[in-house]
């Protein structure tokens, strides 16, 4: 396919995006951007404040645990009160605990702020995948889906390029000193404060359900899903396929917290790279990554079902993985590190996607909450197991853990749903971009 057809491609099924679904990208975009800071330097930032790596997993653990506990409660509330009211109020809750978090040199307080924080953020993303349904047909549900992990990524190699001048910027204009924890504070502190620029968009999102009904200016406004309840998640936990997901869910996703929260720490300290050569870095990653989402949609045309390209690509990232964990050289850890993580991340779009698919729209919220307990349950243990292991062994344990885990999640991904699609299926859905 020529790069011409692609980006013609690209426009035709852009402008079958209703309005608000543009408004979702536009706050994907802001938030990416502008949260890209926190992401990564959080890890530096705390070391850089005295505490020890143990610690920082601990830090690390009790916004997953947040999420783990209240996913499936938040996944009800928001199948009660709405997708866009949940976006909202989880907006709020997680951008006002992380600012705290950045103000703080109390243990007690950024651990409990952190846990805070996870509430919030799980009432968010339980309700991101049911809007992105609700917002979307069949014939551009895949597109919104690799459009919103595309232009997210690619977002992020903008934030990622920008928070890695930042440090320097900040230690010049204020006289910090270099890598000290006030030059790491005064960018966590900016990353936050742009994010609030988020609701402006979120706030003018309208969902298509509630044409019917209006409020006093004559605006379509949301309504609460029916039949959002408990009722619905006892059912969603009857089913038998909602197994067939968790499983390897808790595989790939202790495998990611082994390790990929780390990788910043891991290159710095394995190859002394600076902040500026670390934010490039990730930047670069991002943008090879969100072309990768981009292109997915093609990748599963090509080979005739999503989860054929799920297993396709990220099964090949487990072999860059172990390149990356074991290579001396840094140049070949770094192209193993973009290889990895476009090819890893290549899948998820088609796989929550695929999800999405497989229940009604009442049940959606309760189904995506039971999807991020069973990830977030590996991310609880992951950086407790982690902090430990990098204290008294170093990475090279976890690399081959992670690997192990996301072979065996891969595996059963393709066990269990290899005949949920038939090749050729629904041409609309696999539409090609």
């Amino acid at each position: 396919m020529s790069i011409q057809t692609l980006i013609t491609n690209q426009k035709k099924n852009f402008l079958t995006l209703n309005r608000s679904a543009k408004l979702w990208l536009l706050v994907i975009i802001m938030s990416s951007v502008f949260f890209a800071g926190w992401e990564l330097f959080f890890n530096l930032y705390i070391l850089a404040k005295g505490f020890d790596k143990e610690f920082l997993g601990m830090a690390n653990s009790a916004y997953p645990a947040a999420v783990l506990l209240f996913g499936i409660p938040m996944g009800v509330l928001s199948d009660k009160i709405g997708r866009k009211n949940s976006l909202l109020i989880g907006q709020a809750v997680f951008l006002v605990t992380f600012l705290v978090v950045a103000l703080t040199s109390n243990p007690t307080v950024i651990l409990v702020m952190m846990f805070s924080c996870g509430i919030g953020d799980a009432l968010f993303i339980v309700s991101e995948s049911p809007l992105l349904a609700q917002l979307s047909n069949n014939k551009n549900r895949n597109y919104l889906f690799s459009l919103n992990w595309g232009l997210g990524t690619l977002s992020r190699m903008v934030g990622n390029y920008l928070a890695g001048q930042l440090p320097l910027g900040f230690e010049r204009i204020f006289s910090f000193q270099s890598g000290t924890a006030m030059s790491y504070q005064a960018v966590l502190l900016t990353s936050v404060g742009l994010t609030f620029l988020t609701f402006i968009p979120l706030l003018m999102i309208k969902l298509p359900e509630n044409a019917n009904k209006r409020d006093e200016n004559g605006d379509p406004v949301e309504k609460p899903l029916e039949n959002g309840s408990r009722q619905n998640l006892r059912n969603i936990l009857k089913k038998r396929l909602i197994w067939k997901f968790f499983i390897p869910n808790i595989q790939i996703g202790l495998g990611a917290a082994l390790i990929i929260p780390y990788l910043n720490l891991y290159f710095v300290e394995n190859f002394d790279l600076s902040d500026q050569a670390l934010g490039t870095l990730f930047s670069i990653a991002a943008l090879v990554t969100g072309l990768s989402s981009l292109a997915s949609p093609s990748l599963a045309n090509k080979l005739g079902t999503r989860i054929r390209a799920v297993v396709a690509a990220q099964g090949t990232s487990i072999l860059f993985l172990l390149l990356l964990g074991f290579s001396p050289i840094a140049g070949v850890a770094m192209i193993a590190f973009l290889a990895r993580s476009a090819l890893m991340n290549m899948g998820n779009p088609l796989f929550e996607s695929f999800s999405m698919d497989q229940v009604s729209e009442e049940e959606r919220g309760a189904f995506n909450s039971v999807l991020i307990l069973s990830w977030e349950l590996g991310w609880v243990i992951g950086p407790l197991i982690s902090g430990f292991v990098q204290e008294s062994y170093g990475f090279a344990p976890l690399f081959i853990a992670t690997a192990v885990l996301y072979s065996s999640g891969v595996a059963l991904i393709w066990r269990f749903f290899r005949d949920h699609e038939t090749v050729g299926i629904e041409e609309a859905v696999l539409q090609t971009t």
